[in-house]
């Protein structure tokens, strides 16, 4: 028992937080709760999680049903938590596995999260990790924004250190991750997030979503100078990747366009989205949407190869990590950290950002145990990877070109351990074309 909640279960952990779905004290045939505990005593981000949802009214964000404090571990101290709405369903990326959506049907969702992030932005509030793991699709198609956890309001307490708010390095900004390494030597105010960042973060959602890859990281903070000049990589227009409608194809790039004026709001593109599922309903859409099975010549990028089920040779799961790392310039890893590639999401500094394991006795102390397994480094390279001479950062492993995600240790997830430290393998470039040219 916590307060007046029943724990039925544990449906996850993460960093900060247990996820237990519950139910009020006496109504076990009443509808279940989320009861997210915080897994340190005193964590000031349950309280303003919960301040912030109280400030947002919408269908789409699950409502705050109470919180509280429970006593616990060997020091008994106190733990808070919060208790909201159980949403039942599939994280985005998984519904898009599952169900493989038409165009219309990936708008529709996007849509309704849009209009979550409208209603968060019209509170003052900002959410700071929004992403497929934090996108909720019930069986009916309604779709949820979840885990506020590193959210805040306009006049919030600051509750973190570092130049950036928790979050996930690849869905951050251009202007984010420009300011933090034009800023990293210097003791200067945190970097100031605006609905934008949201917004930006909203566009890499959709463009993984229709193409089961990330776009290239924002901007190489290694060649970002002070000035903040323009170091965005090649970004291949998702509609390149996929079967997608122009308009769906001109949206996601505008939600990732540089500037972020020209982003627009969550507002207006919700309102686009539902325009755009109006105009394929009303021309019986009947194309469903698929990842292409080969790439076709001018396409035949590093990030078409990362799809599943795509033309990676054996044993190349972590090798296709390897070539998002080539396909986005070698950029610096630091703080990013090993992330999958199938259809689930990478690190964050989230409450409740948790992987479903079994349950545990409501009460008992547990230690975090960080997830995933490290795989051992080949003895010889890999089908597909580059050969030395390995240019800087990579490095000369057993005869294969490897570079290092830095301040990672093992486990690696997909990576490969190699002297306490974790590795993805860099593939070949590719061999120039011998056809005449036009």
């Amino acid at each position: 028992m916590l307060g007046a909640w029943q724990v039925d279960w544990r449906a996850g952990y993460g960093s900060y937080g247990a996820v237990y779905r519950a139910h009020r004290r006496g109504q076990t045939e009443g509808p279940p709760v989320a009861l997210k505990l915080a897994r340190h005593p005193n964590d000031w981000r349950f309280g303003r999680e919960a301040e912030l949802l109280t400030r947002i009214q919408h269908p789409g964000v699950p409502r705050l049903l109470g919180q509280g404090t429970w006593k616990g571990g060997p020091g008994r101290e106190k733990h808070p938590y919060v208790v909201m709405q159980w949403v039942e369903g599939a994280r985005l990326y998984e519904w898009a596995e599952k169900h493989a959506p038409t165009p219309s049907q990936m708008l529709w969702v996007l849509a309704q999260v849009a209009r979550a992030l409208a209603a968060t932005h019209a509170g003052q509030g900002l959410h700071r990790d929004i992403k497929g793991d934090n996108m909720m699709v019930s069986p009916e198609g309604r779709a949820f924004l979840m885990d506020f956890g590193c959210g805040t309001w306009r006049g919030a307490p600051l509750l973190t250190e570092g130049l950036l708010a928790p979050g996930t390095r690849i869905y951050r900004s251009p202007q984010a991750l420009r300011f933090h390494w034009n800023h990293r030597h210097s003791r200067v105010p945190r970097y100031d997030a605006t609905p934008a960042d949201d917004v930006y973060a909203l566009g890499v959602t959709a463009y993984r979503l229709c193409t089961g890859v990330y776009p290239p990281i924002a901007t190489d903070p290694s060649i970002a100078g002070d000035e903040g000049r323009d170091t965005l990589e090649v970004r291949v227009p998702p509609g390149r990747l996929t079967p997608l409608p122009p308009e769906f194809d001109a949206l996601i790039l505008r939600m990732l366009s540089d500037n972020p004026q020209d982003r627009g709001t969550a507002a207006e593109l919700a309102a686009a989205m539902e325009a755009l599922v109006e105009a394929g309903a009303e021309s019986n859409e009947s194309t469903r949407w698929r990842r292409p099975s080969e790439p076709s010549i001018d396409t035949a990028l590093p990030a078409a190869l990362l799809r599943q089920g795509g033309i990676l040779p054996a044993g190349g799961l972590a090798l296709a990590v390897g070539l998002l790392v080539w396909g986005a310039g070698h950029v610096n890893l630091g703080g990013l950290g090993p992330f999958p590639l199938g259809m689930s999401d990478g690190g964050t500094g989230g409450v409740a950002d948790a992987a479903v394991e079994e349950s545990a006795v409501p009460g008992e102390e547990s230690e975090f145990k960080p997830g995933g397994l490290s795989l051992d480094m080949p003895k010889e390279p890999l089908p597909g990877q580059r050969r030395p001479p390995c240019p800087r950062p990579e490095i000369n492993i057993r005869g294969g070109c490897w570079i290092e995600v830095a301040r990672t240790a093992p486990p690696c997830g997909e990576g490969y351990a190699w002297k306490d430290a974790c590795y993805y393998p860099v593939p070949a470039p590719p061999r120039p074309s011998t056809s005449d040219k036009q």
